[in-house]
């Protein structure tokens, strides 16, 4: 499909929200990247997770095993190299493949992922197995999941999950528990700068908001994310409209009549599956669909982790939303995924990483994407 041309008014947009986005990368792209080894002070630490709990350790992370999906890239992010993570879980493994991170550090591909089965339960002779210093796990999907790395003897620092603050808590926490406070703390302060710079210079809309419906990606259903999702915040943030806010719970699964109903302007993709927007063009039970009928199907990038929730990316995805929501482009975001990349990972990404990274090819069909980001 030729791509629009993008009338006057549109390039003054883009030049704002290009140059706010950037402007508020600054203290990010200031700050030194490497892969450092953990800090030993030869004293103990004590951390608090998010649900309140004292972890204490004799000193700094070495060995890390992660079970929540996010937790494993995040370590690698706050350390600044991968070299403390021990285990993590197969899906987390699964987000690195043929990722940059994965490219970046092709060691990462060969970390144990036998550590939890179903539902995150820990499998704890194999946890045992690796000697970690600390085990990662959610501590807000009952006890069943904790008590049997703690009877164990394991240390333990539980996570919650799904909002802002719960994402820069978790970075603070790999901060204590590793020994980079420093580091935890500056990626904060980029992210907290970024969310207040973008908040203040994104385009005012007047009338009404586009419709941004988010899909995790599932070939076989269709799960949105309802208003208590991370997916509904940035959604929000970025002026967009969630048709599925009225859904109480984080993920809901829909039929095909309620999107139909729905009929958002927007889809959104995520990566917790194969689905593209081909497929969803392809379907003739959505011909009708406004997103399909104006091509505006997108799969959600895939860096150093899934871009649709809560992580240190989480900035660029704001950014490339922004540009969908506001028919910018995300001018500049191209830029900003190389210098935060080469900050958080230590690697500098190519113009074909890149490309693989906002899914250029797979969203080739789609309105306005043969440019996007540069």
């Amino acid at each position: 499909m030729p791509v629009r041309a993008v009338p006057s008014e549109h390039v003054s947009r883009r030049r704002l929200l290009g140059g706010a986005l950037a402007a508020a990368t600054l203290p990010f792209i200031a700050t030194a990247c490497g892969r450092a080894e953990p800090a030993d002070t030869g004293k103990g630490l004590t951390a608090t997770d998010l649900t309140g709990k004292t972890v204490e350790l004799p000193r700094p992370a070495r060995r890390v095993v992660t079970i929540p999906l996010p937790a494993a890239s995040m370590v690698v992010a706050v350390n600044g190299g991968p070299e403390v993570l021990a285990g993590m879980n197969a899906a987390s493994r699964t987000a690195i493949e043929g990722s940059f991170l994965g490219q970046a550090y092709p060691e990462l591909l060969k970390v144990p992922t036998d550590v939890a089965g179903a539902e995150f339960a820990p499998n704890v002779e194999s946890v045992l197995a690796l000697n970690p210093d600390v085990v990662i796990q959610w501590g807000d999907r009952g006890p069943g999941i904790v008590e049997p790395l703690r009877k164990a003897g394991l240390k333990v620092a539980r996570l919650t999950y799904g909002t802002q603050a719960d994402l820069e808590s978790a970075v603070t926490l790999y901060g204590e528990l590793l020994g980079k406070r420093d580091r935890a703390d500056r990626i904060n302060r980029s992210i907290r700068g970024r969310l207040k710079q973008l908040r203040a210079e994104l385009p005012r809309r007047s009338g009404a908001k586009p419709s941004v419906l988010y899909l995790r990606g599932a070939a076989d259903g269709l799960q949105v994310g309802g208003g208590a999702s991370y997916n509904h915040f940035v959604t929000e943030l970025v002026g967009g409209r969630n048709p599925a806010a009225k859904v109480k719970e984080q993920q809901a699964t829909i039929d095909v009549e309620q999107l139909l109903k729905w009929n958002p302007d927007i889809v959104l993709l995520g990566n917790f599956g194969p689905a593209t927007p081909k497929d969803l063009y392809d379907d003739p039970a959505l011909a009708t669909l406004r997103a399909v009928r104006e091509r505006r199907v997108y799969k959600v990038p895939l860096g150093g982790y899934r871009w649709d929730p809560p992580s240190q990316e989480s900035p660029l995805m704001w950014q490339w939303l922004a540009g969908l929501v506001h028919d910018t482009g995300a001018p500049g975001l191209r830029a900003e995924v190389t210098s935060q990349y080469t900050f958080l990972y230590g690697a500098e990404p190519t113009g074909a990483q890149l490309d693989t990274i906002l899914h250029l090819r797979t969203n080739s069909a789609s309105r306005d994407y043969a440019d996007f980001g540069r």
